[in-house]
């Protein structure tokens, strides 16, 4: 990438100043000094430097530890600052809040499936269940745009994987609900483990995505992207269908504090920015 290293060190800015910033930049990160040096291959000691305003970094130096910290550069600014495209964060508060009302209508449509198991269908009205299906889809779809722009905005091919594919089998297995809901000679065990195979294929994804972003959000991630995959094992193995919907439930509540962490970090700091040409 392509950088006027004339620009990056005429940052009207003298070498405490810098130190400071990058200082500021890190722990607004979330970073360690030792963490950041995974980030850009820089000797520890050269950032301890950097930061307390011993040393005066070469361009090349500069250009890459503010890489690391996702610091964009604009080449018609006098003085480099943190650049964010409010859409971003607007993304994250969107999933944040499409992910809550699908978690409270998910519980409706357990209830609705638990009443349906027990009594049939004729005790349930049909309007009623397919505003609840289609309230659980479209909630569904925009809890899973949080985490696509998510990806997006972190680089994370794996989560947008991994969001797009559990949308599509999401849509699907609300689909074949109401599809045995309105025909009775439709084998209901049938679907039922063929939905919750597709579940387990499909959750592994997306914790595998969720993993990814240990670095940038700690073990919040780690552990939500652990038990997003022992989710999908449960499924997968169809008999343990029961107690995956139980980690299930566990992993949306935990998706649904990464996402406003998401959003804390895009509003308070630069998200998936570059540097500019």
């Amino acid at each position: 990438m392509k950088i006027v290293k004339e620009k990056i060190y005429a940052m009207k800015t003298t070498q405490p100043q810098l130190g400071q910033k990058i200082l500021e930049l890190r722990k607004a990160n979330g970073l360690t000094q030792e963490e950041l040096v995974e980030r850009c291959n820089i000797n520890v000691r050269t950032i301890q430097r950097i930061e307390a305003g011993e040393v005066t970094p070469r361009p090349h130096t500069i250009r890459v530890i503010l890489e690391a910290l996702n610091y964009e550069f604009r080449q018609n600014d006098s003085e480099a600052s943190p650049s964010l495209d409010p859409r971003i964060a607007a993304w994250f508060l969107r999933g944040l809040i499409a992910g809550g009302i699908y978690l409270i209508l998910a519980f409706v449509e357990a209830y609705l499936e638990f009443q349906l198991i027990s009594d049939g269908s004729a005790t349930i009205s049909p309007l009623l269940y397919t505003l609840i299906k289609v309230g659980v889809a479209v909630s569904f779809l925009g809890y899973m745009g949080g985490f696509f722009a998510m990806g997006n905005a972190f680089r994370n091919s794996w989560i947008k994987l991994g969001s797009i594919l559990l949308a599509a089998g999401t849509v699907l297995c609300l689909s074949s609900d109401l599809l045995m809901f309105f025909n009775d000679y439709i084998s209901r065990e049938g679907i039922l483990v063929s939905q919750s195979i597709l579940a387990g294929v499909l959750y592994p994804v997306f914790g595998v995505g969720l993993i990814a972003y240990q670095k940038r959000f700690g073990n919040l991630a780690l552990v939500t992207g652990i038990l997003t995959i022992l989710t999908g094992l449960a499924f997968l193995s169809v008999v343990l269908a029961l107690p995956g919907l139980v980690l299930l439930t566990v992993v949306e509540v935990l998706g649904l504090v990464l996402l406003y962490r998401a959003y804390e970090y895009g509003v308070s700091k630069p998200v998936g920015s570059t540097v500019a040409d």
